[in-house]
């Protein structure tokens, strides 16, 4: 049975598909808005929202980046290229019917209340417009690039390049590169940069933890969640997860890192089995902060300096809401203050999905997100009981997401736990449900 209410949803990466699969699934329709020429998102290279590179892997295994009912080829590796991972998406675009529902070459330039529902503009004509009763906005964490607060003096003479520009390692040849940021990208272009640039520098804030990407033979992910219950508390669990990584060689204070100021799942992991290995060889030189710009040298805050002709930042992103009115949403601390960091707690017809950091794959993120925003979409076409059970909660409740365990830091205020969201995110489906 079709439910009667049309949904918009703006992007067309994983979280996008996703929704749209579960939004057909129960009989929903709906339109899909994608400022790109296909799915893909962050994934899908050619285009302005891609952030791939040639080396790219994913950093979570496929088995649980897949969605359960829809496995990956058998011939994929255990962490698929980005190539591959756009094949996938889109494959699975195809198998649900999605692209059937995709307005490509779109892009939302403003999203308004109106009548109880929101009018989407796209383009530069009056008359390129529709008007939705529910809008599931999921352009995704990868918009525009995040620059940190300089502390320090001077500036910098020499080429500067964010993240978003990064297409190749050409970019870096013959080039004496300094990298800043310690997140996933960082580390991966650092050891890019070993082989084309004539001298690399990684500048990092705090101590990391280094995760190999396979111990005993099998992913990484995978080996710690077959730990289970071996031990008798959390904390014994984590402190054998560090022996064991010691013992591997992925200790970053056995090559003169500092030692982290938080617990080993205290932040997003960092997947690379190479950065310390080119540390350990001398190819790249780890630094802290910096403290100065002279021209094309760079002070640090431990008194060392470095003559360097790029600078890379690897400093994360900022979203982009722009087609919004920022007085629309409720903000705290910088960023929207969304229930379940999907639902602003004043509007019943908006909803924000996949707007989260959180160690684990794709797969049962995406289901659960989906089945929640179908729960939705019925619940707010129907009235029902459950729906006004539900806006309520949001008003009230505050579920913990485990959000502050986390390091305190920018791309962490969007952290979560993702087994405690994914529980939270199907309690209140059930209770849309009702």
């Amino acid at each position: 049975m079709t439910t009667p209410i049309k949904v918009a949803i703006i992007g067309g990466g994983p979280t996008g598909i996703g929704i749209g699969r579960e939004l057909s699934d129960g009989g929903i329709d709906f339109d899909i808005y994608e400022a790109a020429d296909d799915f893909g998102g962050v994934w899908h290279g050619e285009a302005s929202c891609g952030r791939t590179y040639p080396s790219l892997h994913l950093i979570s295994p496929k088995f649980n980046t897949q969605v359960q009912d829809f496995p990956m080829p058998e011939e994929f590796p255990v962490y698929p290229n980005h190539r591959q991972m756009l094949e996938y998406i889109r494959s699975y675009a195809r198998e649900f019917g999605v692209y059937a529902h995709a307005r490509f070459n779109t892009t939302i330039e403003n999203l308004a209340p109106e009548a109880g529902g929101w009018r989407l503009r796209w383009g530069k004509g009056e008359h390129e417009h529709a008007y939705y009763p529910l809008v599931v906005v999921c352009n995704g964490l990868q918009n525009k690039p995040h620059y940190p607060e300089q502390s320090c003096s001077g500036e910098f003479a020499g080429e500067i390049l964010h993240a978003v520009d990064y297409k190749t390692p050409d970019q870096l040849r013959g080039k004496r590169v300094l990298i800043i940021g310690g997140g996933n990208t960082g580390c991966d272009i650092a050891v890019d940069a070993v082989h084309f640039a004539s001298g690399v520098w990684h500048s990092t804030r705090r101590g990391y933890y280094y995760q190999p990407k396979f111990i005993a033979g099998k992913p990484t992910p995978q080996w710690m969640m077959e730990l289970g219950n071996k031990f008798g508390s959390k904390e014994e669990t984590l402190a054998y997860v560090e022996q064991v990584f010691k013992l591997a060689g992925f200790d970053g204070v056995d090559y003169g890192l500092p030692q982290p100021d938080y617990p080993l799942d205290g932040a997003h992991p960092v997947m690379n089995s190479q950065l310390l290995y080119y540390i350990g060889h001398g190819d790249i030189v780890p630094k802290g902060d910096i403290a100065a710009f002279e021209g094309k040298q760079v002070r640090f805050l431990d008194g060392s300096t470095a003559e360097v002709d790029l600078i890379l930042y690897a400093t994360g992103y900022e979203r982009d809401l722009s087609f919004l009115d920022p007085a629309l949403l409720e903000w705290r601390s910088g960023i929207p203050d969304l229930f379940l960091h999907a639902v602003p707690r004043n509007h019943d017809n908006l909803l924000f999905m996949g707007f989260i950091n959180a160690a684990g794959g794709l797969g049962d993120g995406l289901k659960t997100q989906g089945a929640f925003v179908r729960a939705y979409a019925r619940a707010l076409a129907e009235r029902t009981p459950g729906l006004q059970a539900f806006l309520e909660a949001k008003c009230r409740d505050q579920p913990d997401l485990g959000q502050t365990y986390f390091v305190q830091s920018y791309r962490h205020q969007w952290e979560a736990d993702l087994w405690k969201l994914l529980a939270q995110m199907r309690k209140y489906r059930d209770m849309l449900e009702q």
